[in-house]
């Protein structure tokens, strides 16, 4: 079977859909990449050996009216480039992981009559979910949605790499001094580099801190830690996995694919959403977080005090050991399998 993947711009599409790809080529199917040439995707997607294509596609939501003008020509554009893809390449199945590239590439599926898949990895669907989920075959989610569910959804968890799977258990900390990861995302987030540091440096506690910045977001950080605190700055983790579980609990944003797998490697996480999240999912993906008792959120229109006052809740009550024995409802692990299997067998 050969299998058209759509999935670019952060880490958060693209990493769960190569996690997909993976489990394809272990079958013995063929995949191919749509994606743009200046998202991340260009550079990630290349380095496993997939065959990638490209579209003139950009983002809409939240865009200047002449960058919403160039997005209107592109979605046109990109869907004539799809349908050319679909046809050339004799493509038996499309799927789109989200973001403002599945919605020219799930129109070709429609024009070429492919069968659709969607998955979707927060608690809110996506734009371009929303307007393809009526016309996909099965919608597969990271998570359980804040809004019902249709009969064509299905939650299967976000796709992570496997072979942690054999790591979730262990608890590297042997030191005796408590360790925090601390990561605002892909991108970095600059109230994260700002805030944290602060908020924990007033605690006057001993730690142990592995803090990434961001491109470019590093400089100056390492000055507001206080003396008493260890701290390695980083702009950004190949293996950010291998830091979840070196630490005791996360500090990070709310993105699905974060959640997912701190969760899964059994460790707690403070979440602080991104306000600008579209829909405000990321608030909303960390309130099913808070539910299972895996976290806390701190909001950023909450003051700088409050964040402290929940930062020495979490250390002096030790309610990262708790969230380390939480209770997982989804197995992200297995996500690929599952979607994969369910696809063959419609």
């Amino acid at each position: 079977m050969k299998f058209l993947i759509s999935a670019a711009g952060t880490g958060g599409h693209i990493f769960p859909a190569l996690q997909f790809c993976s489990a394809c080529i272990q079958d013995s199917h063929q995949v191919i990449w749509i994606g743009t040439k200046e998202g991340m995707e260009s550079q990630k997607v290349p380095e496993h050996n997939i065959p990638f294509l490209t579209v003139p596609m950009s983002g809409f939501k939240g865009k200047s009216f002449v960058k919403k003008i160039a997005s209107i020509f592109g979605l046109g554009l990109s869907s004539v480039k799809g349908v050319i893809y679909i046809l050339r390449n004799q493509i038996n199945c499309v799927v789109c992981f989200g973001g403002y590239i599945s919605l020219p590439i799930g129109i070709a599926a429609i024009i070429c009559c492919k069968p659709l898949i969607l998955h979707e990895q927060n608690a809110v669907l996506g734009s371009s979910n929303k307007l393809l989920q009526r016309f996909a075959k099965v919608v597969f989610l990271g998570m359980p949605l804040v809004t019902p569910h249709t009969n064509k959804m299905k939650v299967v968890g976000n796709p992570i790499e496997k072979n942690l799977q054999s790591f979730s258990a262990f608890n590297s900390n042997d030191s005796g001094s408590l360790r925090i990861y601390i990561t605002g995302g892909s991108l970095g987030s600059e109230f994260i580099n700002q805030h944290v540091p602060l908020a924990l440096s007033a605690l006057d506690i001993p730690m142990e801190i592995q803090h990434q910045a961001g491109r470019n977001k590093a400089e100056g950080i390492e000055r507001l830690y206080s003396s008493n605190i260890s701290v390695e700055i980083s702009e950004f983790y190949k293996q950010p996995s291998q830091n979840i579980l070196w630490s005791d609990f996360v500090i990070c944003r709310a993105g699905a694919l974060t959640l997912s797998e701190v969760t899964s490697l059994k460790r707690g996480c403070l979440m602080i959403p991104l306000p600008s999240a579209i829909d405000n999912h990321q608030l909303e993906n960390a309130r099913q977080i808070q539910d299972l008792g895996l976290g806390m959120i701190h909001e950023e229109s909450e003051s700088t005090s409050n964040l402290e006052e929940k930062l020495k809740k979490i250390i002096d009550q030790k309610k990262y050991l708790s969230w380390q024995s939480g209770k997982k409802t989804i197995d992200h692990f297995q996500a690929s399998e599952r979607m994969l299997s369910s696809i063959l067998q419609t």
